[in-house]
């Protein structure tokens, strides 16, 4: 009988350990997540241009002085992404006191009339904004088309629509800030006209990557071109430009 006695004290004092260490760490845990040295003193965002810093900061529910240890990341993240402005969130807590927090925001793409007034577009096609007055933004108008019956959140099923979107999406930002219009009244003859007048004969929205790449280039060079130009067809694949 003296042998099971013994392995019951040593478990017994095994047990005893392991439920000593337990409360050690949930003692230093709980003096951490109070300690004044792990109070948040620096938050980073990056990746926001159209919502500000502190925006971003309210939806995320994050203030300085706040202790590291009770910010829950995938919380802010959950947050940020009840946002329609925000398309993707990441949160990572940096010991002892700083937070970085990376967000892609949904930019609006193009401007476009609706039954009640104007929606703006993200690249996914997605209504990210509506207003009864059109606003002055450095974004093409698509015209051509009115859309029906669609709200903040919705997006929109327009094949067409979603193409030029692709298309537009693989300009740089300064491109698309030289485009003021794109129609696709016919959609095997889609236009595209620049802040200068000056027409684009996109034609049917195929080889998308391939007329992008014609068109930032086109729209680089127009800014030093000698002679005014009237057009230029990038429909086929060898483009043609038409001078005034």
């Amino acid at each position: 009988m003296e042998e099971p006695r013994r392995k019951s004290r040593v478990v017994s004092r095994h047990t005893m350990t392991v439920l000593l260490l337990l409360l050690l760490l949930a003692v230093l845990f709980l003096a951490a997540a109070w300690s004044p040295f792990f109070r948040l003193r620096q938050i980073n965002i990056v990746g926001n241009s159209y919502v500000s810093t502190q925006d971003i900061c309210r939806i995320a529910g994050v203030y300085p002085d706040e202790n590291l240890f009770r910010l829950q990341t995938d919380a802010i993240v959950k947050n940020l992404m009840k946002d329609l402005r925000i398309e993707q969130a990441s949160a990572r807590r940096v010991f002892p006191g700083q937070l970085d927090i990376q967000v892609t925001e949904r930019v609006p793409m193009v401007t476009v009339a609706c039954e009640y007034g104007y929606l703006d577009l993200d690249r996914q096609g997605m209504v990210i904004d509506a207003y009864k007055t059109l606003k002055q933004m450095q974004i093409p108008m698509l015209t051509g088309v009115t859309l029906q019956g669609l709200y903040i959140g919705d997006s929109v099923q327009n094949d067409t629509i979603l193409r030029v979107l692709q298309y537009l999406d693989q300009l740089d930002s300064a491109s698309q800030h030289q485009l003021s219009e794109v129609n696709i009244a016919q959609p095997d003859h889609v236009v595209a006209y620049t802040t200068s007048a000056v027409q684009l004969r996109i034609g049917t929205m195929e080889r998308l990557e391939e007329k992008a790449a014609i068109t930032r280039n086109f729209l680089a060079e127009l800014k030093t071109a000698k002679h005014p130009i009237e057009y230029i067809d990038i429909n086929f694949t060898s483009p043609f430009i038409k001078f005034k």
